[in-house]
């Protein structure tokens, strides 16, 4: 038994499994925590807040003078789904506040990648239509604004389920909380 262990203090230390396995564990470390960084940096950042919003001190208030140029001139939207194409109804208080163009923004929850801006040109009687790309099963938001961007209207629809969408100034609440949000006019 003496004679094995001569034998390996007589061995150089290269030749020994215990400094290996000591060297191997940081070794092992490193490579994964470069591995964790390579993965955490190659992928895509979604970004969740899909509003107009806009930071005042500490607060974050959000910007509802559009929808509510867009309540006092009385418009209402209702949109249609159909496979690779939405038509709009859009109706006002007086028939010249229609323009003849509309921007559609239909909104991913989660990821800006499945975000659509469409164009929607009047067809007649407050009729808008045009293309859309397929859209995957979960619930999306319909911005609507006009050409100038001067008021926008709000609503949201979970897809495929439902093909009729109610598009209105304050989808989510009265008028009494927007203003409550409102920002100060000083």
């Amino acid at each position: 038994m003496a004679v094995d262990s001569q034998t390996l203090d007589n061995q150089p230390w290269y030749k020994q499994g215990w400094p290996w396995f000591l060297f191997g564990l940081p070794a092992v470390s490193v490579v994964v925590g470069i591995s964790l960084f390579v993965i955490a940096n190659t992928w895509n950042v979604d970004s969740l807040v899909t509003d107009d919003y806009y930071k005042e001190g500490k607060g974050v208030t959000i910007l509802v003078d559009r929808q509510m140029h867009a309540q006092n001139l009385g418009m209402s939207a209702q949109a249609t789904l159909r496979e690779g194409s939405i038509s709009i109804k859009l109706s006002a208080a007086q028939e010249k506040d229609l323009p003849a163009v509309l921007h559609l923004a239909i909104v991913h929850p989660t990821q800006d990648r499945f975000d659509q801006h469409i164009l929607l040109q009047r067809e007649g009687d407050g009729v808008y239509s045009g293309p859309v790309r397929p859209l995957e099963a979960t619930r999306w938001l319909f911005q609507l604004e006009d050409e100038s961007r001067a008021w926008r209207m709000t609503g949201n629809a979970s897809v495929p389920t439902e093909t009729e969408v109610s598009i209105e100034p304050f989808q989510s609440g009265s008028i009494n909380q927007a203003k409550s949000i409102r920002p100060s006019d000083s």
